[in-house]
């Protein structure tokens, strides 16, 4: 299977070299994406947490380093090309990535900082056809969907969560659509070209979107999350094995005058290795727009929610695994949590004092759904089969302010934006007997800057 995906790559590349730019051709379309920011962590990393962490450091301070270019043509109104590069690099940083981010599951690295000159949006597109409506798209390609939580390529990392080398069958009327997706998600290694080595997991399945009027839509989905590496163990001893999952559920979302709404469900089962896979996720979001007020606040509440493992020795697991979503700015800012064994409990306030300045102020309280499970930071190290540490993690602030400067030139294509931020992690009992009784900072300073041409 992972040889077949690297050949629909190579075929695509071929493909845009042999088509080069006929003489009636239309335009280039490309794309620049520039991004530098500095992190400051204290008292926690990308896998542990607390002042004396089992692996990696404790206070860290780096440049991230992200370069995106590329762009698209139209060589025939049936075909479109398009080839992208990334490049992601880390400065300054005192963590032994070869270390850290080794997966011995894919005896590579998994690097969230580095990984220098991959291939980024690299794809052949056939459209309308055999209708308008219809179109097929096959290589390297970003899969995003409604508020990134079932599918989203989590961007705020460095060199992105989830990067896809997929086939997708579109179905597309009106504001309406279908997709038809299969596909693998690239190991981040840092210098070795992806289709050299085989994917961190596979899945697909049935995307939808229905405009149910013009300001409300319906997103319902059939994904299945696929894993052959063998690494999935038994509760009750038996062989490790393969992961199995299949998704269903729905995302509704409406606009309705100053009050906006945003929920999801997921039903989640399968196998995980020996054992039966039985979990859900629920995410709900109620808020309210003061337009006449000033600074124009926006008020919102949010819950969070994924099933736990009840019983570590039941042969039946009933850990939410998520699906391929995002985890950035869903479950606090310092991306100690994930979308599994969770309860998030989040208040939103967001502010416009000026109409390029933008501050986003957040809340969170955290808590696991079953005290026997573990805490997704590392569910392997911080986990309590007792059940004797309690469920509340901890609770988190998050201060995030978003400056849009004006174009260098005047050109309508071009933005320059400036991001600052601060979160902190006070934790809780659960934290507190698992990890470390230390709170928790996070400081960053961001600039990036993007232009199509």
């Amino acid at each position: 299977m992972r040889n077949g995906f690297s050949r629909l790559i190579s075929a695509g590349m071929a493909l845009l070299l042999a088509t080069a730019m006929p003489a009636n051709a239309a335009p280039f379309e490309g794309y620049v994406d520039l991004r530098y920011r500095y992190e400051y962590q204290h008292h926690f990393n990308a896998k542990n947490y607390g002042e004396q962490p089992a692996s990696g450091e404790s206070c860290d301070g780096f440049w991230l380093q992200r370069l995106r270019l590329g762009g698209s043509w139209q060589p025939h109104q049936h075909l479109k090309l398009a080839v992208g590069l990334q490049d992601a690099r880390v400065f300054d940083s005192d963590l032994d990535e070869e270390g850290f981010f080794y997966s011995k599951k894919n005896d590579h690295q998994n690097n969230a900082y580095r990984d220098e000159w991959e291939l980024y949006e690299t794809f052949v597109e056939i459209r309308e056809l055999p209708t308008p409506a219809w179109s097929l798209r096959v290589g390297r390609q970003t899969l995003e969907y409604g508020d990134n939580r079932i599918f989203g390529p989590g961007s705020w990392g460095n060199s992105g969560r989830y990067q896809w080398d997929a086939v997708k069958l579109s179905y597309r009327r009106n504001a309406h659509f279908i997709d038809f997706i299969w596909g693998g998600y690239i190991l981040h290694e840092p210098t070795q070209l992806s289709l050299r080595h085989r994917h961190a997991g596979y899945g697909g399945g049935v995307y939808g979107h229905w405009q149910l009027n013009e300001k409300t839509v319906l997103e319902p989905f059939f994904l299945i999350k696929y894993d052959r590496h063998e690494d999935y163990g038994s509760e009750q001893g038996q062989p490790k094995g393969d992961l199995q999952a299949y998704n269903l559920g729905a995302r509704l979302a409406a606009l309705e005058g100053i009050w906006f709404y945003d929920a999801t469900l997921v039903q989640q089962w399968g196998d995980s290795g020996a054992d039966r896979l039985r979990a859900w996720g629920a995410h709900l979001l109620v808020g309210r727009r003061f337009a006449h007020l000033p600074l124009q606040p926006a008020l919102s509440l949010e819950y969070s929610f994924a099933s736990g493992d009840a019983d570590p020795a039941d042969g039946e697991s009933n850990a939410f695994l998520g699906v391929f979503g995002a985890r950035d700015r869903m479950y606090g800012r310092l991306n100690l949590l994930d979308w599994t064994n969770l309860h998030d409990a989040q208040c939103n306030l967001h502010l416009k004092p000026h109409k390029q300045v933008k501050l986003q102020i957040e809340g969170h309280r955290f808590w696991l759904d079953q005290e026997r499970d573990g805490w997704s930071l590392n569910s392997s190290r911080y986990r309590d089969k007792t059940g004797n540490s309690g469920r509340h993690l901890g609770d988190e602030l998050d201060l995030i302010l978003t400056w849009t400067l004006p174009p260098l030139r005047a050109v309508k294509k071009e933005n320059i934006e400036l991001l600052f931020g601060y979160s902190r992690f006070w934790p809780g009992e659960f934290a507190e007997k698992q990890a470390d009784n230390s709170a928790a900072d996070w400081l960053f300073a961001q600039i990036s800057y993007k232009r199509k041409f």
